[in-house]
């Protein structure tokens, strides 16, 4: 069997791949209506100091510049920064910033969000605990990761339709899920957020977790199309995924009359101490 390598560190996905805006806009596509419902629930308004974490395409940062207005101002990082240059200016800051070593400003932020970030991360409990440090007395920290690949697959695969690609998604979902573990990623870290959360000292600790219903051949499908077009390869070649799966997987989520459930995203958040 190959090895299964990264990217870069435990990124799996090439981020200077000419389709990677595309897929993060299908991740976008899946979810930002999840992320903004939480975040608008911390009452996040004019005035307010945001720190937005592997800002990715730069939806959610938008959305934020938005909601604090013209008094407060939106800190966006990422280490790759290309999706993120055209909100620059006004109340957008965007950083080229890793948050496991570079410098955060302590104690300077109402609200502090990552999605999707942490999962990747090996050091992910010390960056919960960073983040933290970042946060204003009575800031909030709102945190999302994934949950895939795991003992949800059957429940999962019982949505899957037509289902008799139900068994194929499965094992093309247990493949990612084998490939990021591969690489030190975590495809279950968002299960761990509220324990998380709880450990680095922020109260009022909760969480949510949400899939939802993806049709094929849609833009929230592109995620799931381009996650496996630009990783399928790689897991092929380390012997974690059939040739034929792939092509099926491929063509299932291409097909409108397809649907299926994403990957679970745990929304955890918490408020530091006054």
């Amino acid at each position: 069997m190959a090895a299964m390598d990264a990217t870069g560190d435990s990124y799996i996905y090439n981020q200077g791949w000419e389709q990677e805006h595309a897929r993060l806009a299908g991740l976008a596509a899946q979810f930002d209506q999840i992320t903004v419902r939480h975040l608008a629930a911390t009452g996040v308004g004019a005035g307010w100091q945001c720190l937005e974490i592997g800002g990715g395409g730069g939806s959610i940062a938008r959305w934020l510049a938005a909601a604090v207005e013209a008094t407060g101002r939106v800190v966006v990082t990422d280490i790759d920064i290309r999706f993120l240059e055209e909100l620059s200016g006004l109340n957008v800051e965007v950083v080229r910033h890793d948050v496991t070593s570079d410098p955060i400003e302590p104690e300077a932020f109402d609200l502090v969000h990552a999605r999707a970030v942490l999962e990747h991360l090996p050091a992910r409990h010390e960056v919960v605990a960073r983040l933290v440090k970042a946060l204003r007395p009575n800031g909030v920290l709102v945190v999302e990761d994934v949950v895939f690949g795991g003992a949800d697959a059957q429940v999962w695969e019982r949505v899957v339709h037509p289902p008799q690609h139900g068994s194929a998604m499965t094992r093309v979902a247990q493949a990612m899920a084998s490939g990021l573990r591969a690489v030190g990623a975590d495809p279950e870290f968002g299960l761990a957020l509220p324990e998380a959360l709880t450990a680095a000292g922020l109260r009022q600790v909760d969480a949510e977790l949400t899939y939802r219903l993806v049709h094929g051949g849609s833009e929230e499908s592109a995620f799931n199309d381009l996650s496996l077009r630009e990783v399928g390869p790689r897991l092929i070649a380390a012997g974690l995924l059939a040739p034929d799966d792939a092509k099926r997987a491929a063509a299932f989520v291409r097909d409108p009359a397809s649907r299926w459930l994403s990957v679970g995203m745990v929304t955890a958040w918490g408020r530091r101490n006054a």
